[in-house]
């Protein structure tokens, strides 16, 4: 049997059986008159309670499909022509050099360190009138002083130690050249020097810059001692740019040789 359910207003709630439908009935609790409802068929329900249609959506144009990048390597990239290649300086310079790097054959690079060897002592030789007179200046109760020439000389010959050690690092004909140049340099500083201090008079500007002219050395020894490093510089540079040039030579008829070997097998 169905049951009708039914709230009183006193808060109680009832089941009435489906029998009294429609008809008026007492709360059990309160004695109120009820009257109750006839039932509702099972069909007849509210839609209400029904879930609503889905909004309407706009006609949103599809996205365009995407494309892949295509994957690029340098090996996939063709070749520029010839003549595209002389053109561009920026393909000329970043392309790989065709010729490998030049190595210097073991008897070179002795004879670049010898010659490294014997320049460290010919700086070292010319340093010797200023080192002599540091010494006795620190040692000697009365020393000499110490003029303008000693310290140019102190300065020269550390440059020239440096550039020794600069050529012994790097045994090159191009270092050989570097070392023949500051040599000439030198020799022709002392030619010029020993011709004023043959020809000229104390007071000479030069002298007098240098203050050779305090000095108590006579003319004959100072002449003597430029006569002397003019010489041992001269001999040097000699040897020196000689063998600078024939590596040089050397160098080019090997370069020559690759070259068109290179030419041929292309």
């Amino acid at each position: 049997m169905a049951f009708i359910p039914l709230r009183c207003t006193c808060g109680r709630k009832l089941k009435i059986p489906g029998k009294y439908a429609g008809k008026t009935i007492k709360c059990p609790k309160c004695e109120n008159a009820i009257r109750v409802p006839q039932p509702t068929p099972a069909g007849d329900k509210s839609e209400t309670s029904a879930v609503p249609p889905p909004l309407p959506t706009p006609n949103v144009p599809p996205p365009p499909p995407v494309e892949h990048e295509q994957q690029w390597s340098l090996d996939q990239a063709e070749p520029l022509p010839a003549t595209e290649e002389a053109s561009s300086p920026l393909v000329s310079w970043l392309a790989p050099p065709t010729q490998p790097g030049y190595e210097p054959q073991f008897h070179d690079r002795s004879s670049v360190q010898w010659f490294a060897g014997m320049f460290f002592l010919v700086a070292l030789f010319g340093m010797g009138p200023a080192l002599l007179r540091l010494v006795n200046y620190y040692r000697l109760e009365d020393p000499p002083g110490i003029f303008c020439w000693t310290y140019l000389i102190l300065i020269a010959g550390i440059l020239q130690l440096a550039y020794a050690v600069y050529l012994y690092q790097l045994p090159d004909w191009s270092t050989v050249w570097v070392i023949s140049l500051v040599s000439l340099i030198v020799t022709t500083l002392y030619a010029v020097l020993l011709v004023i201090r043959l020809l000229a008079s104390d007071m000479n500007s030069v002298l007098v810059m240098l203050q050779l002219h305090y000095e108590s050395v006579s003319v004959g020894k100072q002449a003597g001692w430029c006569f002397c490093m003019l010489l041992v510089y001269g001999t040097f540079t000699y040897f020196a740019g000689r063998f600078g040039i024939r590596w040089r030579q050397r160098y080019r008829q090997q370069f020559l040789v690759d070259s068109s070997t290179s030419e041929a097998t292309h």
